[in-house]
């Protein structure tokens, strides 16, 4: 957020403006939400509300100044998205849509402007890169009939890495080496994986899933 520059850290800002000491939800940690605009190439402050409600603007105790005010403290990046959501990761609440702008501001004015359009590209063929997908894959090349009756279960856990570069690791096992071994060559000869593009960059993704040795996914995964 621009305004995180001028209202300062936590114990600074809550020290010279007492309301933020309100707390408001987890879903809005800073306590506040700003009401921008871009306008004749510089960035401009309309109004901030206190725990994003409409009703208490905070402009007054913030500014001695009209609405809008030029943001003349900032210098850096805004990222304005467009389109639909396509891709959410809930470790990091990130949120990806089909474009978004990039503003590089110096001082509240508008040095540049670039463009992107995010998501797979239509001439990337490869294995989808999902981990669900994957890990059902996993499990589907596992020659099962070469494999021994199960009287207990087993797991190897494996990491996957993409963006510029792919990977797919073994990192822990509660299995004999012979299922160690049967996912490594999976592993080995797994297809190469969709890229996903955000701001013209490969994202860079990480997961771990279990390969589950069972009665139940052999009678579901053996060929």
């Amino acid at each position: 957020m621009p305004l995180e520059e001028f209202l300062g850290e936590n114990e600074e800002r809550e020290k010279k403006y007492p309301f933020f000491k309100l707390s408001c939800s987890t879903a809005l940690w800073r306590g506040y939400q700003g009401l921008w605009k871009l306008e004749n190439n510089e960035l401009f402050l309309i109004d901030v509300f206190l725990c994003a409600s409409k009703e208490r603007s905070l402009f007054r105790e913030l500014f001695d100044s009209e609405s809008p005010i030029r943001a003349n403290w900032f210098t850096g990046d805004l990222f304005i998205q467009h389109g639909k959501m396509i891709k959410y990761h809930h470790s990091g609440f990130e949120r990806y849509f089909e474009e978004e702008t990039k503003v590089n501001i110096v001082q509240g004015s508008i040095m540049e402007i670039q463009h992107f359009v995010n998501g797979y590209q239509a001439s990337d063929m490869n294995f989808p890169s999902n981990p669900d997908s994957i890990m059902a894959e996993v499990h589907n090349q596992i020659n099962w009939k070469a494999l021994p009756k199960l009287s207990k279960d087993y797991k190897v856990f494996v990491n996957i890495k993409m963006g510029v570069t792919d990977s797919l690791t073994i990192i822990h096992s509660k299995a004999p080496e012979l299922y160690v071994q049967e996912v490594q060559s999976v592993l080995n000869e797994f297809p190469k994986l969709r890229k996903f593009y955000s701001r013209d960059e490969p994202l860079e993704e990480e997961y771990t899933f279990p390969v589950i040795f069972s009665n139940a996914q052999r009678k579901r995964f053996a060929h």
